[in-house]
């Protein structure tokens, strides 16, 4: 019996909890509600998935809690991503984890978030160094810290197709909780505007070159050629946008125009580097072949994508030029009727 309060007393020793949290400085502790606008942003239409709609690395953002987090050690604070998630989606500026790129509630969007302003004291995980949401957070230091705001970077992701025209990214995407319980949930917004142009309609889209009707005595040997004639792709209702990310994977550094032009019909592509086309079958002449070039007279790649003009707002005009050359040895070729065919495509990146 002498034993039994010495006993009692060594019990309740290591029953004392030891005090050590997170907590608002106000007291209280509602989750706090933080908004955050990203603005406007173009997507290129025909750009990879993968690719990034904003610049890289953004500048920090900063959101005021309107109260200060103090938080001792032993404290963690966990950050969670709120939504589905969207797989498999190669980033084109840096290594995203997979389980950090949260699909927005605009199809063909998706958005990660990685936290900064953490003092060093803070420990992140070593699989997670840039902080990507969601992670975990430990602080083990003995000086108490304070955080009066939210700060974080993002990027806006192309994961898949997005719809012609503006989109509007409005959701809860993040939480954050800590030893007391829910800290705050952050919304995010952003309008994604999808640039591109539209192909006039028939029969607008049917552009005819007039070659001209030329003398033999104008070919003088293979690779001679008769004057340019200049003709244009006007593309309709542009959409150009005013930010262009500049992505070091390589996708786009802007919103271009990237014409393809194939043999069409019964003509086809003679010599692609040089921008040459057969005559079609219907033609009578011989030893001679279409030329298409470039506004500088270079001559038109043939058969990939070929980036050409800028897009503006409006109208873009895609200037070309066409010409006869002489493919056949001798000195002339054998006249006669001498037309081709050609169609063309255009990707916007």
């Amino acid at each position: 019996m002498i034993f039994r309060p010495s006993l009692a007393c060594a019990l309740l020793l290591a029953a004392a909890p030891a005090m050590a949290d997170c907590s608002w400085a106000s007291g209280n502790n509602a989750v706090k509600p933080l908004m955050f606008n990203a603005g406007t942003f173009f997507a290129p239409r025909d750009i990879p998935a993968g690719s990034t709609l904003n610049n890289h690395p953004v500048p920090a953002q900063v959101i005021n809690f309107g109260d200060t987090l103090r938080c001792s050690a032993p404290s963690f604070y966990t950050a969670t991503l709120i939504g589905p998630l969207a797989v498999s989606t190669p980033v084109d500026y840096m290594t995203i984890p997979g389980n950090a790129l949260l699909q927005t509630n605009v199809p063909g969007v998706g958005l990660a978030i990685y936290m900064t302003g953490f003092s060093p004291q803070w420990n992140a995980p070593a699989d997670n160094p840039n902080r990507f949401i969601p992670v975990t957070l430990t602080y083990d230091n003995p000086t108490p810290v304070t955080m009066p705001n939210l700060q974080f970077r993002y990027a806006l992701v192309k994961t898949g197709e997005i719809a012609p025209g503006s989109h509007s990214v409005n959701q809860v995407v993040a939480s954050g909780t800590s030893d007391m319980g829910p800290m705050f949930d952050l919304t995010f917004a952003a309008t994604i505007t999808v640039a591109g142009c539209s192909m006039p309609a028939a029969p607008g889209n049917q552009i005819d070159v007039p070659m001209g009707t030329w003398e033999k005595r104008v070919f003088n040997g293979k690779h001679s050629t008769t004057p340019a004639q200049a003709f244009a792709i006007t593309l309709n209702a542009c959409i150009a946008g005013s930010n262009y990310p500049n992505n070091p994977g390589g996708a786009f550094t802007g919103n271009y125009a990237n014409i393809q032009i194939d043999g069409n019909k019964t003509s086809s592509i003679l010599d692609a580097a040089n921008g040459i086309l057969s005559l079609s079958s219907d033609s009578t002449a011989q030893g001679v072949a279409i030329q298409v070039l470039n506004a500088d007279d270079s001559p038109m790649n043939l058969g990939r994508p070929v980036r050409l003009s800028r897009i503006v707002n409006g109208t873009t005009t895609v200037p070309l030029k066409a010409r006869y050359i002489q493919t056949a040895d001798g000195a002339t070729p054998m006249p006669g009727s001498a037309n081709g065919y050609a169609s063309f495509s255009v990707t916007y990146r």
